[in-house]
């Protein structure tokens, strides 16, 4: 985890999702080091999507940065899930 952690320093188009990172501290550290490429990932159908929500909303991280691993990060990477402007 520290390695994928670590490449989001090298490569520009890097992502990472949190789908069955069950490990607060690499969580933590991915989101505050690199809140803008973390994306939320629950491993539905192998695992409960509401424990990976709780496993996200209970880290010591911004508040902003929450929100982007949820939703708008999702959008950066996936054109379609992005908000659309009317």
């Amino acid at each position: 985890m520290a390695e994928a952690i670590d490449l989001l320093d090298s490569y520009d188009a890097c992502y990472l999702d949190t789908s069955f990172v069950r490990f607060r501290d690499p969580l933590e550290r991915a989101v505050m080091e690199h809140p803008d490429r973390v994306l939320f990932g629950s491993g539905a159908p192998r695992a409960h999507p509401n424990v990976a929500v709780m496993e996200i909303l209970t880290l010591d991280v911004p508040e902003d940065a929450m929100r982007k691993v949820f939703s708008n990060n999702a959008g950066r990477v996936i054109s379609e899930l992005a908000p659309r402007s009317f």
